[in-house]
């Protein structure tokens, strides 16, 4: 079965690797010929313009002795029809009289290079005068040079009949000393030879695909199948795992994609490890919630149901003995609906899917209510609370309602473990807001247990706490991008410092 396997992933990636050459060899050839058959037309029309601007500017030099010797007739010059045979090209010059110089030996070459057909009519393409070769001259040619007459150079391809080949043409003017075009320079250049070139490359770019396709053929077999190899071992591991044996490790080295995949079924047997090393500590974290829950919740059931049976079997007969069962029961229940609202509240609040009602608001108006409230509560053990703000005006995105219960865990919790007489102390200053009291203070070992859900300090202090008041607070505080810090020192003071996200701005 592993060699099957191996088999087909060589096959594939043989495949892949040909088809995607063949593919760029495609289109690397389109790309070239499209390309490569314009700029090299642009090349060439460049040079031809620069050699037919330098043929210009030798003929305006001498145009003085030209003219003087031959009138506005310079193309019948000896000079001017010697010119293809001195810069090896095919030059033509047009006078101002249009007149065209023309090499009729190079014309009968051209047409007997051409076949049979081409020899028996050439006859019909020889011009009989300089006057009769302009005229002979295609309509596009002529237009353009009049225009060149005017100071316009041109280039254009098309079909010469003299030249009997589909010709790239440049024409430029020649200008005499007071700036008159006297003379029309027209370089040709055939534009097969061009396309020769472009196929040339072609073929050149053809010969290579073929050679690097069997090159590729060859080594794409060789590396699939060394590619197979340690596919085959991350296989046998990727079984062991799901055996649940998660020691079983690749140990592949390569610094490449199947290294980091080889690397990565490491990693992964590793976490699965601790996975499920955590999966057992989870377990006894739940075991340890229920048991906690249970407790929390037996103690006023018990009690409840305790004092119902009494009052139901006339145990009780007292009034003022009866009147206090009821208040004791009434107490209960209070606590436990207490615990059930903290237990929803908690649930809710670690729901992220479960909406805060978030709106500006002002941080200030809510520590102020907050405190107002507690005041209240802390005239009972005669506790001072102050609020200290250095600004009036805190604008954050927030749930009021949620914001304002946080603040008041923390000032009951500090009224709660204060003294008789004892001062709290509320401070706004930059973005840190901070409860302070001079209580109890809890334990170095007890800090970093303070915001787990159903932890509180047993003493005397806290019978009636639930446990989930700083758990609860501490959700709050996430779901508005804040964080909390708790430092305390037995028997002196506790502080609660809440890091508060930047302001709104205010328009």
């Amino acid at each position: 079965m592993r060699n099957k396997f191996s088999n087909k992933i060589a096959v594939k990636l043989t495949m892949y690797f040909a088809a995607v050459l063949l593919t760029f060899s495609l289109l690397m050839g389109l790309m070239f010929y499209q390309y490569f058959k314009q700029h090299n037309i642009d090349v060439t029309k460049k040079e031809m313009n620069l050699r037919a601007v330098k043929i210009a500017e030798v003929i305006s030099k001498d145009l003085d002795w030209l003219q003087g010797r031959y009138g506005d007739r310079i193309s019948q010059s000896r000079f001017v029809n010697s010119l293809d045979n001195a810069m090896q090209e095919i030059v033509w010059v047009v006078d101002s009289e249009y007149n065209l110089n023309m090499n009729l030996d190079m014309v009968r070459k051209i047409h007997t290079r051409g076949g049979k057909r081409h020899h028996e009519n050439v006859h019909r393409y020889l011009p009989k005068s300089p006057k009769d070769a302009y005229e002979k001259l295609p309509k596009n040619i002529k237009a353009n040079v009049q225009k060149a007459f005017l100071g316009e150079s041109f280039t254009l391809e098309e079909y010469n009949s003299f030249l009997d080949d589909t010709m790239l043409t440049v024409g430029v003017p020649v200008y005499d000393k007071n700036n008159v075009v006297k003379a029309v320079v027209m370089l040709h250049s055939p534009v097969q030879g061009m396309k020769d070139a472009v196929w040339a490359g072609l073929r050149i770019l053809f010969y290579s695909v073929l050679a690097a396709l069997a090159l590729v053929f060859v080594l794409s077999i060789v590396l699939s199948w060394r590619f197979t190899k340690p596919l085959n071992t991350m296989k046998e591991i990727a079984m062991r795992l799901a055996d649940k044996d998660y020691k079983a490790r690749c140990n592949i080295t390569q610094n490449d994609e199947i290294g980091e995949l080889a690397n990565t079924l490491d990693v992964l047997s590793e976490r699965l490890q601790l996975a499920d090393e955590e999966s057992q500590k989870l377990e006894k974290l739940r075991q340890e919630f229920i048991a906690n829950i249970s407790h929390e919740l037996r103690t006023p059931v018990t009690v409840i149901r305790g004092s119902l049976e009494a009052l139901r079997d006339g145990v009780i007969t007292e009034p003022e003995e009866v009147e206090e069962y009821h208040d004791q029961m009434l107490a209960e229940s209070v606590f436990l609906q207490r615990l059930i609202n903290d237990l929803l509240d908690l649930s809710r609040l670690q729901n992220m899917d479960f909406p805060i009602e978030k709106e500006p608001l002002n941080l200030c108006d809510v520590v102020q209510d907050a405190v107002r409230s507690s005041r209240r509560l802390g005239l009972e053990k005669n506790i001072d609370i102050d609020l200290n703000s250095d600004t009036e005006v805190y604008v954050l995105n927030g749930d009021y309602g949620r914001l304002r219960q946080m603040l008041l865990v923390f000032l009951h919790n500090s009224i709660k473990f204060s003294g008789e007489g004892g001062k709290i102390e509320v401070s706004l200053c930059g973005s840190k807001l901070t409860v302070t009291d001079h209580g109890c203070g809890i334990k170095a070992e007890d800090i970093p247990h303070a915001f787990d859900r159903f932890y509180k300090a047993r003493n005397e202090k806290n019978k009636s706490g639930s446990g989930l008041g700083l758990a609860i607070a501490k959700q709050i505080a996430l779901r508005h991008d804040m964080t909390l810090e708790l430092d305390s020192e037995l028997g002196r003071y506790t502080r609660i410092t809440v890091n508060l996200p930047p302001k709104e701005k205010v328009e």
